[in-house]
């Protein structure tokens, strides 16, 4: 059996929302999923028939509960038209292709419950000091959660090491002047079980670290 590669014109970003509006339409299971994840936006307008009280509490959020199978076209591209990202979250899905179609010929960034549009929406792996974002597009949902599973359980000590790894950097830049092999230290210090060991109990003293310097 021959398994197929997509060809995935998808790129990867991390992007400060801060100043950034974005319209959520639906407020179900996943209209709140996806408004949670831009609860960080610098404004977030939810619509929606029947809103969730979750929504209440996004301190950045404007709800405007109403049906949006009544919301005439020009009061709809005049709310898009408002906004940076657009995101259609409803039940209907001719209804998100509907406004998905509106945020497209607008020029938008949007994104469909379905999966489509030109903005996907990770699934989020967020320790103290790190993120990681997984998405498969529509292939293999239950991996990304796979993937935090397993970070969760197997790596428990990742961010006490992004701490001791910073700590590091700094010294090495003042006592090793190549660049190349500072970065060949760090890698070996984070492939070291003993201090892997002493990450999970806390950021471990950098003289763990003096068999490399």
């Amino acid at each position: 059996m021959r398994i197929p590669g997509g060809h995935n014109t998808m790129i990867p970003l991390f992007l400060d929302l801060s100043a950034s509006r974005v319209l959520v339409f639906g407020a179900g299971d996943v209209g709140v999923r996806k408004a949670r994840h831009f609860s960080s936006a610098g404004r977030l307008t939810i619509v929606a028939e029947d809103i969730s009280p979750e929504l209440f509490s996004f301190k950045n959020a404007s709800i405007k509960q109403t049906a949006i199978s009544d919301m005439e076209k020009d009061v709809l591209d005049k709310l898009i038209e408002k906004h940076d990202i657009i995101i259609a979250a409803l039940s209907d899905e001719k209804e998100n292709e509907r406004l998905c179609n509106l945020a497209k010929a607008a020029g938008k960034f949007y994104n469909n419950a379905t999966g489509a549009g030109n903005v996907r929406i990770p699934s989020v792996i967020t320790g103290a000091e790190y993120q990681i974002a997984v998405t498969t597009e529509k292939a293999a949902p239950v991996v990304p959660a796979f993937i935090r599973k397993y970070l969760t359980e197997n790596l428990p000590w990742l961010d006490n090491m992004v701490l001791l790894q910073n700590a590091l950097r700094d010294e090495l830049k003042t006592s090793v002047p190549d660049q190349t092999k500072r970065a060949d230290i760090l890698r070996k210090i984070i492939e070291d079980a003993e201090i892997q060991n002493a990450c999970r109990s806390g950021v471990p003293n950098t003289d763990i670290c003096k068999k490399y310097l």
